[in-house]
């Protein structure tokens, strides 16, 4: 070769190696600018092919196939068929040009080893070689494009597959993820990273297993072993700690991918089930709890109860079912709306919780009503105190908005096993003594016994008939006097209601009226009793019986009432009776249920000019205080103070200081249930005012008073 020769082999080499050094690196930049780029990478590549079969020889060089690689390299970058051809073609010429300039001496060619110079001149052989050269670059362009066209499309296709398949990935509301077994993972879709608050990157630096709920974790250690090993898992549940500290819980499967040599891949697909547990957790809890009071309704009330009937085979326990209704309940409830009463629930409830163990269950099955489970009971005597615990905790006084309440509650209590094994009737036998609690009083604790069931029926019997019983006529109004302590004059008849029941004969008040109370009946029946009394009195002043008070009995419902001093107000006018002539007894338990209220109404009594008397006083929680505001004229001494108080110390300092009060307030002060000579000189000489019971009359039809009146005078004497 000469030195031109050599010089332009060197600068061909240079060339390749400096224009594809240059597309490695600036490729994306030179390609915006300029489009025919590849187009002009093959051409040089071609023009150097073209040098190196010259310098290499020319018709005798065997670097012609080179021409066939840069058209296998053109159909590698260049999409268009035709174009590809085109190089193939010009492949062909540009070899012929070679053949051409160096047979007219225009390019001298190199003359190699073992190669005559004639073969430079020779016509046939140039062209056959040209020829030869021109059809296979040719066919190679053919070839190499089908081929190269057929990979594309495929391409193409495996590519728009796997794009198609990681946008269903990433646009899939499930949660989708593989990871790997020791926990690293690698890859999640979009619904993952939104879900769990990482992005793609973060989830690099953060191990699988360290996202997962510690209660979940050992859980789901063991199903990624398992699904390595090749088991067949169901469905499970899991979960995980988001990057903000959420729990997310999931529902999903795992399948394992093995790779032959290569590690496995453990893939899953879940979906985020947070808030449908949280929605059938709330259901659930709808179901099996009492929305009000947040305790146990009845549904679970008797699974607990029957879990306790459980238990108490196993450790030969017994179980006691405490069934609890407030007293008097429904006059709050409708007097100062249901949202003071719904206050007035919830905290009784707390404070019934407040007095069981753990272990106890405390349950609101409607209304008022409240059942309780003690489990692990060994006495008897410990449920009592249970029971007289839960009625010192309600005593205390409740305080809702302004509104200063007071309630009671009556207890029936069942035993398990002693009182049956039916858990039904266990709750019904409960429910049965607490009946017998409304009927001896309220606010107590009873135990249920055979004999109560009598009681239950009759008193089913009563209730139905109570609701025909003021249109038949079957209620009677009975009167009993009551006296001057120390003239022994008739101060005033105290009306009392009995009931003629037809198949019953003579029902006493304590068995109906805790009936009526319930019912609603007890208002129709008050205002009976008021108007017949009112009626009666004004019937006796016509009869020539010196003018004195009525004093009627008002149930707590009917104090309650809106429209009260309306009623009063119309009975006086229809009757004609004065106002003075009429005395109301209120119970001291219904005043301090709401005293402000009872301070209005009694405001509005004694504005009316009717004589107020406490009844039952000392049974409830008045105060000092509490006295001082209402405007009452009377405290009557509750019987059952009265009853023991030549014998029981107690109740002597209790009576005496009842009279003390009244005495210190300007009150007048009547004990009722005075029955013997002893139980009067003890009032007498503690200065009580007013005295009234069976030992100076029991209580007689109407006309029987005429006739007491007249006999005595306007005095009575014992005996």
């Amino acid at each position: 070769m000469s030195p031109s020769q050599h010089i332009l082999l060197l600068a061909a080499l240079t060339a390749v190696v400096c224009y594809n050094l240059l597309l490695q690196f600036s490729l994306d930049r030179l390609a915006r600018g300029f489009r025919l780029l590849n187009f002009l990478q093959i051409i040089l590549d071609l023009v150097l092919v073209s040098v190196l079969i010259h310098t290499s020889g020319g018709a005798a060089s065997w670097f012609w196939p080179a021409y066939l690689f840069v058209t296998i390299e053109a159909s590698f970058i260049i999409e268009e068929r035709r174009e590809v051809w085109l190089v193939g073609g010009l492949g062909g010429l540009l070899y012929g040009a070679v053949l051409v300039l160096e047979h007219l001496n225009i390019v001298p060619y190199v003359q190699m080893p073992f190669v005559g110079a004639e073969l430079h001149h020779d016509h046939l052989y140039l062209f056959l070689s040209w020829l030869w050269v021109s059809l296979l670059n040719a066919a190679m362009a053919a070839i190499a494009s089908y081929f190269m066209t057929v990979i594309r499309r495929e391409t193409d296709a495996v590519r728009e597959g796997e794009e198609r398949l990681a946008t269903f990935l990433d646009t899939a509301n499930d949660l989708i993820h593989s990871v790997t077994p020791d926990g690293r993972l690698l890859y999640v879709n979009e619904a993952w990273q939104r879900t769990l608050g990482y992005t793609a990157e973060e989830v690099e630096a953060v191990s699988f297993f360290d996202m997962l709920h510690p209660d979940s974790r050992e859980q789901c250690c063991a199903e990624l072993q398992r699904v390595v090993s090749g088991d067949a898992l169901s469905p499970m549940e899991a979960v995980f700690t988001a990057k903000d500290g959420r729990q997310v819980i999931v529902e999903g499967s795992l399948t394992c991918a093995h790779g032959g040599d290569a590690p496995s891949v453990i893939w899953s697909i879940c979906r985020d089930i947070t808030e449908r547990k949280h929605a059938e957790e709330q259901l659930y809890r709808l179901a099996h709890h009492d929305t009000l009071t947040e305790l146990p309704n009845r549904i679970l009330f008797m699974d607990r109860l029957q879990q306790a009937k459980a238990l108490a085979n196993r450790y030969r326990h017994q179980v006691a079912i405490l069934f609890l209704d407030l007293d008097r309940f429904k006059i709050i409830n409708d007097t100062l709306g249901h949202p003071v009463g719904d206050r007035l629930l919830q905290q009784v409830a707390q404070r019934i919780v407040g007095c069981v163990r753990e272990v106890d269950t405390v349950a609101r099955i409607g209304g008022d009503e409240f059942t309780i489970i003690l489990v692990n009971v060994d006495t008897v005597e410990d449920v009592k105190r249970m029971g007289q615990k839960i009625l010192k905790a309600l005593a205390a006084p409740f305080n809702i908005d302004t509104y200063e309440l007071f309630v009671t509650a009556s207890i029936g209590i069942s035993l398990y096993p002693s009182d049956g094994d039916n858990l039904d009737q266990l709750v019904k036998k409960a429910d049965i003594a607490m009946y017998c609690v409304k009927g001896e009083g309220r606010n107590n604790v009873q135990f249920y016994s055979p004999q109560m069931d009598a009681n239950a029926d009759k008193r089913l019997l009563l209730e139905t008939s109570l609701r025909k019983a003021l249109d038949n006529r079957e209620f009677r109004v009975y009167y009993q006097p009551k006296v001057d302590i120390v003239s022994k004059r008739i101060t005033a008849m105290e009306a009392l209601i009995r009931w003629e029941h037809p198949i019953l004969g003579l029902v006493s008040p304590g068995e109906f009226i805790p009936l009526a109370e319930e019912t609603g009946l007890i208002i129709p029946i008050g205002e009976w009793v008021l108007r017949t009394a009112c009626f009666q009195n004004r019937e006796w002043a016509r009869q020539g019986i010196p003018p004195m008070r009525v004093a009627v009995n008002l149930s707590g419902y009917q104090f309650q009432q809106k429209n009260l001093l309306e009623t009063i107000r119309d009975i006086l006018d229809e009757t004609g009776l004065t106002a003075d002539l009429l005395e109301l007894e209120i119970t001291e338990s219904v005043i301090m249920q709401n005293p402000d209220f009872a301070v209005s109404v009694l405001n509005q009594l004694r504005d009316l000019g009717v004589h107020i008397s406490i009844d039952d006083f000392g049974t409830g929680y008045s105060s000092l205080a509490h006295l001082k505001r209402f405007s009452v004229n009377t405290l009557k001494i509750d019987k059952s103070f009265v009853r023991d108080v030549e014998i029981d110390t107690a109740d002597a300092a209790i009576a005496t200081a009842i009279i003390a009060m009244g005495n210190s307030l300007n009150l007048k002060v009547i004990a009722e249930g005075v029955e013997t000579e002893g139980q009067l000189t003890f009032l007498s000489d503690n200065k009580c005012d007013e005295v009234q019971g069976y030992l100076f009359s029991t209580p007689m039809p109407p006309d029987k008073v005429i006739e007491f009146m007249r006999e005595h005078g306007r005095s009575a004497g014992g005996g």
